[in-house]
């Protein structure tokens, strides 16, 4: 049994016990396909954080299906002493042990156990070429190079140290701290690196990208301004041009990939016979065909994610190359030919029969997920923000923006200084402000809130007790909602004018507000937003919590899609609330009634209240007069579930000297 997956399922051999305790210090039973195979098993998972919330879910959740053996539950804690299980459980539940001390006893326990699935699975593979000691140093060394594939012995010259973070931060990795410091330690001694900040570029992904982009901009102005005609510069006799890291030919693949993702921007007004062919994909001749290369090139990486069997990595990554795609098509009014036009239709299709039926097989797992290294659903940010304490934190819940308008949002926010790393978040469904938001200000499943599932006018006092919970004073934490109309007035910021917060959770309703009143759809609302930032109050939100040391994240409670309508359902008091794209019933046999006979889709009662039956809109559609048009949410489309989560911070210009 080599697999390390398997040496854990071992556990969870039949007959299967009804139920399971598990210390689980590693989180490795919440590996995305342990997760899967446990579902299969008819096995579900409860994470054992407090036990008020553990005896609500298992009574409403659990507790019948246990009395009639429709199902098997695990109860996972960190502790492996299982302290806090309840006594009772302790008494009738099979006790068990996982660790990656068990399954990787060679390695030294305290680097390894900071790896998550994928490595894990790439040090399963190699495992047993390891000959070393179980020390810090020899483990580190090994993962480096058989899991990360990194060799510091092989970064001699800046071109090698730029194609390494080229390519290691495209790929979004993220070291381990203890490997990030032996790595950092071991290139700082490299007198060719002195000239780098070698720590910042290799642990902000932000601060490299835009070093590089002003690099490239200088390079292309050097190219520009020879006197002599252009030649490419692997054949040029020009020192600068043959030592200089974009002559590398790796890290010109790589730079193409960086522009047309929209991640670096190209030069502009730069003539065409001035430069080598190679550098076209970096500067802007011709509009057209740079446009057209952008969106061929965004439209094979989303065929590329989708073409197997897409995980929920997969998806996230889907979800910000189709934003930045429709983002870039809309904002620059693109006119495409009809066959591009056809192969962009034909991808939003596939993404969207595709995602529905994955979501459907695999979002009941999600909420299992661990938070590292950055939240999977939205209810899972301010558990990861609480490990960032020892900062003042600033959260800023862009209200109903999906990876579209954060594209253009992004965009903005790099042309005015900032520094933006951004990752995608799992919204809750029905993407109702009043479950998803609320799950983000309470950090719990909304059937935890049911009371008041709803409405927000509770979303203030669930932040300030969430916080509060995690030793936070009350009058260190502030919330304040409807904000973004107007002009930016720092006297109305409560976070701005009270030393004291350390804590800071704001709602900007605007892309909300500008959601529902799209009646051109989103054209109408890239030039609303458009307007709205250069307006200037979220910049200036922004750079006031700068100056006042706030560590800014933003993220969004649900996104939104363009969707026609489909006609309106009449049931009158029968329903419990109504929307654009779902519906929700007390009685889950007029739901799956409705269901059937409008052939949309009933959504499985997940981390919801017991009495909430969900009926969704499918494709594009909606719940308003036939025909009209309309931009909503609430339904499980890519872009109302799939929401940005990202850490702005102020650009600074300590990052080197240059190449």
């Amino acid at each position: 049994m080599n697999d390390w997956r398997e040496k854990v399922l071992t556990q969870f051999a039949r007959p299967l016990s009804s139920i399971y305790i598990v210390a689980d210090p590693d989180h490795l039973i919440s590996d995305e396909k342990i997760l899967s195979y446990l579902k299969e098993e008819k096995i579900g998972v409860v994470d054992l954080k407090n036990t008020i919330d553990f005896r609500y879910i298992f009574e409403s959740k659990f507790r019948d299906r246990l009395q009639n053996k429709t199902e098997h539950l695990v109860i996972r804690t960190s502790s492996r002493d299982f302290i806090g299980i309840p006594y009772d459980f302790l008494q009738i539940g099979h006790q068990i042990n996982i660790s990656l001390a068990d399954v990787f006893p060679k390695l030294s326990y305290p680097v390894v156990k900071s790896l998550n699935s994928n490595e894990l699975d790439a040090l399963n593979a190699v495992y047993t070429q390891y000959q070393g000691s179980s020390s810090n140093q020899e483990t580190i060394e090994f993962l480096l190079n058989k899991v990360f594939k990194i060799n510091p012995d092989m970064i001699e010259t800046k071109a090698d140290f730029v194609r390494f973070l080229l390519s290691f931060h495209y790929k979004d990795q993220q070291l381990p701290s203890e490997i990030q410091t032996y790595l950092k330690q071991k290139l700082t001694k490299k007198s060719s690196l002195s000239s780098l900040a070698v720590e910042e570029l290799l642990s902000s992904q932000s601060s490299f990208y835009d070093y590089l982009q002003e690099e490239w901009r200088s390079y292309i102005n050097e190219l520009v301004n020879e006197q002599i005609t252009i030649k490419d510069p692997l054949a040029s006799d020009s020192y600068y041009h043959t030592k200089h890291p974009f002559s590398d030919e790796d890290v010109r693949r790589l730079l193409n990939d960086l522009f047309l993702e929209g991640i670096l921007q190209p030069v502009n007004n730069v003539r065409n016979d001035q430069l080598p062919f190679w550098v076209m994909s970096g500067v802007i001749t011709d509009k057209s065909s740079f446009y057209e290369g952008k969106i061929v090139h965004l439209l094979d990486k989303i065929e590329e994610e989708i073409s197997g069997e897409p995980n929920y990595k997969s998806w996230l990554d889907i979800a910000k190359y189709y934003g930045e795609l429709m983002s870039f098509q809309i904002s620059n009014e693109i006119k495409l030919d009809n066959s591009l036009k056809n192969d962009i239709i034909n991808s939003s299709e596939k993404i969207e029969d595709k995602f529905e039926q994955w979501l459907f097989q695999n979002y009941g797992s999600l909420y299992n997920v661990p938070y590292h290294p950055s939240p999977v659903m939205v209810h899972q940010i301010p558990h990861y923000l609480e490990e960032k304490m020892d900062e003042k934190i600033a959260l800023i819940v862009l209200d109903g923006m999906n990876f579209i308008q954060w594209s253009q949002v992004k965009s903005f926010l790099t042309d005015q200084n900032f520094n933006v790393e951004d990752h995608g978040t799992f919204a809750w469904v029905p993407t109702l402000t009043s479950v998803s938001r609320q799950a983000i200000f309470s950090g719990k499943l909304p059937m935890m809130f049911a009371d008041s599932i709803d409405s927000t006018n509770k979303e203030e006092k669930l932040w300030k007790t969430l916080w509060e919970d995690k030793g936070i004073k009350k009058q260190k934490i502030s919330y304040q909602r409807a904000l973004g109309q107007g002009a930016f007035y720092r006297e109305q910021i409560e976070a701005l004018n009270k030393p004291n917060i350390k804590i800071a959770g704001m709602v900007v309703n605007t892309i909300d507000e500008f959601t529902h009143g799209a009646i051109q759809g989103y054209q109408g609302m890239d030039a609303e937003i458009d307007i709205w930032l250069k307006n200037g109050f979220l910049k200036e939100l922004l750079m006031e919590l700068s100056q006042k040391e706030f560590s800014i994240y933003i993220t969004s409670d649900h996104g939104n899609v363009e969707c026609e309508g489909i006609g309106r359902m009449s049931d009158g008091v029968l329903v419990q609330s109504k929307g654009e794209r779902v519906r929700i019933y007390n009685d889950k046999y007029l739901r799956d009634e409705r269901a059937q006979e409008y052939s949309l889709l009933s959504w499985p009662n997940i981390g919801l209240p017991e009495n909430m039956h969900v009926l969704l809109a499918n494709k594009k559609k909606a719940f308003i007069p036939k025909g009209h048009q309309a931009v909503s949410h609430g339904s499980i489309s890519l872009h109302e579930v799939i929401v940005p989560f990202a850490k702005v911070t102020p650009k600074l210009n300590t990052i080197g000297e240059g190449f």
